[in-house]
């Protein structure tokens, strides 16, 4: 297990988890969010292949639409 700060709370998660595990875990719908980890915006084609360490910053931003 490692410990990442998710949206500026700590959570411990597997290690070896991408960015595509973390986007699952909280739910999140893939194609609506923008996600930086280290303040490093991560493309959507990386998020399988982005490997979390230990102590990692991520920011998972949800789109809203509106007026």
């Amino acid at each position: 297990m490692i410990t990442i700060t998710l949206n500026g709370e700590q959570h411990k998660i597997r290690d070896g988890s991408t960015v595509d595990d973390i986007l699952d875990i909280i739910g999140a719908e893939k194609q609506r969010v923008a996600v930086v980890v280290n303040e490093n915006i991560v493309y959507p084609e990386k998020h399988s292949s982005m490997v979390l360490q230990e102590n990692d910053q991520v920011e998972v931003l949800a789109f809203v639409e509106g007026g």
